[in-house]
């Protein structure tokens, strides 16, 4: 059954589609009118062409623009003679034929066109008898995998659907008014993007814009995943829209436990053991009634390949269109293939990841978190201040990355001593956190609760704003981040001037 239904299939599929004489027509423009040429050469490439004969013409006239060459019958023979191929081609007769078949430069776009979706509906259908083929030839372990390749290789075969074009400024000035029109309309807070939830945040990056790959990077358990889950927590509550979250590292359980200590204040600990009473309780039940109602959708596949992300997601947008929000933790955990012999090195996989995740941003029109690692070169500095050049694997996360926020918590490396000044003799960052916290304790007459760190999130790169760095408290007990009241602020602002004297 499963042969002869193969059969079938060939037999449907081995007539791809094609238009020769649009093939004709614009090789035969390109060999009479430089323009012509310059048009063909930016919009097709050598596959886009059915017959061989107009791969091989085409190949040619690449190689002489390459070689500053000007085109005609007589040097594109030439060529060909030097390439072996005129004999191939149909020798001069059949050049001479392309170039009766030229079309007026008005109407040589229409016939590129018309190449183009014949180019794209025959690679699409040759994908289609490759996956079906894979399918009936190939045992099939998991078919979650099998849905996401397919899936993945049919998307690819049809990248191709649209043709690159310039715009004027005039198109362009008209599409930029009426972005400016609806920011001024629909814009809160005096945001451009979607709010953070963190005010100083917000004032660096204006919110997060919807075709931003942005980075949260930092040592392990220095805070990242707490971060970027009260981003998608005040996010999916604070805005009332999707957010979806791959978690390469935790399960679905344990994002969720998160989320409820992080909203009720009551100590994870305390929840993930049950250990629970009076008010406490009565917080963790509110919690995850509010919790449990936030449009925030959690992927725990351990496994996830970088094709998965990019087909769910693609998914989850077609579902909700006013998703709002995707956040991936971590970037070191993604695989770009299921081949565990896969030849590339993890820089150039990295590369890959990078480009692939920038590339969903902008496809989809909603801002992408990545969380990422820093190397250990941090370690090795007296100061441990993460810099941009201290993300790990590849630059290029720094060169696709529209913001790159980078977490540093002094407590961390175990500087927190009240009573140990730097070698200048000036405070630590930690020593400033606690005399600021006993002045506000001293100005409201009563403890600030909880147990606080010290954080420093440095904006390093902000390509569409300044960059600068946002104080932060984080309340480790139940992955709380807050920032600091104005007055606390004021409180460091005296601290600080008063130690650099």
């Amino acid at each position: 059954m499963a042969a002869k239904r193969s059969k079938e299939t060939k037999k449907a599929l081995s007539y791809l589609p094609h238009n020769i004489n649009a093939e004709k027509a614009v090789l035969g423009s390109a060999l009479i009118s430089k323009d012509a040429l310059f048009n063909v050469l930016s919009s097709l490439d050598e596959n886009d062409f059915y017959l061989g004969k107009h791969q091989i013409i085409y190949r040619a006239l690449y190689n002489l623009m390459e070689k500053k060459i000007a085109v005609d019958v007589l040097t594109v023979t030439e060529e060909l003679i030097n390439l072996k191929e005129l004999d191939n081609i149909g020798g001069v007769p059949y050049l001479q034929e392309c170039s009766d078949s030229m079309v007026a430069l008005s109407n040589l776009e229409f016939y590129i066109n018309i190449v183009v979706n014949q180019s794209v509906l025959r690679t699409m259908l040759t994908a289609i008898r490759e996956i079906d083929k894979e399918y009936l030839e190939t045992e099939i372990d998991d078919v979650e995998d099998f849905l996401s390749m397919a899936e993945g290789r049919f998307k690819e075969s049809i990248e191709r659907k649209k043709i690159s074009t310039f715009k004027t400024t005039r198109e362009v000035a008209a599409e930029v008014k009426m972005q400016i029109d609806n920011i001024k309309s629909n814009k809160k807070d005096g945001l451009l993007g979607l709010g953070s939830g963190f005010s100083k945040i917000d004032f660096y990056t204006q919110g997060f814009q919807k075709d931003q790959m942005i980075i949260v990077a930092a040592r392990p358990s220095v805070g990242k995943t707490a971060l970027t889950l009260n981003f998608a927590l005040k996010v999916a509550t604070n805005s009332n829209v999707p957010v979806a979250v791959f978690s390469l590292e935790m399960s679905a359980e344990s994002l969720f436990m998160r989320l409820i200590a992080m909203e009720s204040c009551v100590s994870l600990k305390k929840i993930s053991t049950g250990n629970i009473e009076g008010i406490e309780r009565e917080k963790v039940a509110h919690a995850i009634r509010k919790v449990g109602d936030a449009p925030i959708f959690i992927d725990d596949n351990a496994g996830l390949k970088l094709m998965d992300i990019v087909t769910k997601s693609t998914k989850l947008k077609a579902a909700h269109p006013d998703l709002g929000l995707i956040i991936i933790d971590y970037l070191g955990l993604i695989q770009t293939s299921s081949n565990a012999k896969n030849p590339d090195s993890r820089q150039e996989e990295v590369r890959k990841i990078s480009l692939a995740l920038k590339g969903l941003a902008r496809d989809l029109k909603v801002p992408v978190i990545v969380v990422s690692q820093l190397s250990r070169d941090v370690e090795k500095r007296e100061s441990k201040k993460p810099m941009l050049s201290d993300l790990r694997d590849s630059g290029s996360i720094e060169q696709d990355a529209d913001v790159v926020m980078l977490i540093y918590r002094e407590d961390y490396y175990g500087n927190g001593d009240k009573d140990i000044k730097t070698k200048g003799g000036k405070l630590t960052q930690i020593q400033k956190f606690e005399l600021a916290r006993a002045q506000k304790e001293k100005e409201l007459g009563e403890q600030i609760p909880g147990s606080a760190s010290f954080v420093e999130l440095n904006i390093a790169k902000n390509r569409n704003g300044q960059t600068g760095r946002v104080p932060l408290f984080f309340y480790k007990e139940y992955g709380k981040f807050d920032s600091p009241s104005e007055e606390w602020e004021r409180a460091m602002s005296e601290i600080t001037k008063d130690d650099d004297e």
